[in-house]
């Protein structure tokens, strides 16, 4: 999905779109998972995460031929919301099988190595599709997710000899049942507002990092370079997460995760050349580098192993909320004010969530120790 994250933005652009159209088109990639992120995981318990994998490799070749074959505003929506839905399954079946391998000494050592992996795939994705873009079109950069998906079917076999969660409880019947549960449990409602919080600020910068960019005259090689830093500085970050949480603790890091993101967001209108703005992105990618991962192994520790297939997918309804009222939402200000003025609102709500997002770590800390 990286490969096409930065330019499915551009692309709905220059065929006539507004700021309100793109973040429609953006809100609509994140409705479909929110809808669905809960199924998906109780249907990673009930069937296995090979099973839900390798559905989702079909739901990005579906998305593929749509991007490829319907060059309109429409069909791109379609196809960009089919990836949301393949993304969400994806995540959650694969993150249900580090789970499952992953001791409670382990796990969010775990979970920060498959960010760096995760991470990598959106170093690479927006570099080549942003290569493939300035030389043939963003029509030839979107035949890349075909050739990437295509593959992905019969690989997703290889995490058959990952070892099994219980599977005695959730089923696809009983998700919204258990719903509750997971919900109930010590820990999880901070979790899921921590969650929020943070996706909202990257949500807002993934829809409109690129329309400024462009703005400012940059070519659609270097806004997949300035996308690619990102990526680059979560895989930076990632392997010496086990060891700072040890340290610093959960609190600590996400406090300092989200001032980050509230500065790169901030800084960026200031911005009007490439290195600047590759560190604005950098600085959100350390954020992002932090806070997934943490969370990931946050939800793991609160429920039990027969649910975290739902618990992961009830995390997704979280990041997905997000995900859709925050281009909505930043696509009304930008068409109201302009994009800088979105990039400023975006960092004073998470400059004033820093403290919430404080006490609610504190809290977290608390009802487990309880």
């Amino acid at each position: 999905m990286a490969i096409v994250t930065p330019f499915v933005p551009l692309d709905i652009a220059a065929q006539g779109g507004s700021d309100i159209v793109i973040g429609m088109a953006v809100g609509a990639a994140g409705l479909l998972p929110l809808l669905l992120s809960v199924h998906v995981g109780a249907l990673v318990d009930e069937r296995g995460a090979v099973f839900v994998s390798k559905a989702s490799a079909v739901i990005y070749v579906v998305a593929g031929v749509f991007l490829v074959a319907g060059h309109s505003i429409p069909a791109v929506t379609v196809a960009y919301a089919l990836m949301g839905v393949g993304s969400i399954a994806m995540v959650v079946a694969t993150q249900t099988v580090i789970a499952a391998v992953s001791d409670p000494s382990s796990r969010i050592r775990n979970f920060g190595y498959y960010s760096v992996w995760s991470a990598a795939g959106s170093i690479i994705g927006p570099v080549g599709g942003g290569f493939v873009a300035q030389q043939w079109g963003f029509q030839a950069a979107f035949a890349l997710v075909l050739v990437c998906m295509v593959p992905a079917y019969p690989l997703a076999a290889l995490m058959r000899s990952a070892p099994k969660a219980p599977r005695h409880t959730v089923s696809l019947a009983t998700a919204h049942t258990h719903t509750g549960t997971v919900w109930r449990q010590a820990g999880v409602p901070a979790i899921l507002i921590i969650c929020f919080i943070v996706v909202c600020g990257q949500t807002l910068k993934q829809s409109f990092f690129s329309i400024y960019l462009q703005k400012v005259g940059l070519s659609a090689t270097l806004i997949g370079l300035a996308y690619a830093a990102d990526s680059l500085c979560q895989v930076v970050v990632r392997p010496a997460l086990g060891p700072n949480v040890v340290r610093f603790g959960y609190g600590t890091l996400l406090v300092a995760a989200t001032a980050m993101s509230a500065v790169a967001l901030g800084v960026t209108p200031l911005l009007h050349t490439f290195w600047p703005l590759v560190l604005a992105s950098g600085l959100m990618g350390v954020s992002t580098g932090v806070t997934q991962p943490a969370t990931m192994s946050m939800m793991a520790e609160a429920v039990g192993a027969e649910f975290w297939g739902l618990a992961m997918g009830i995390r997704q309804v979280a990041q997905r909320s997000a995900s859709v009222l925050s281009p909505i939402v930043f696509g009304v200000i930008i068409n109201v004010s302009g994009i800088e003025a979105a990039f400023y609102v975006g960092a004073a709500v998470l400059a004033g969530s820093v403290p919430i997002v404080g006490s609610l770590t504190r809290q977290f800390g608390a009802e487990r120790r309880d």
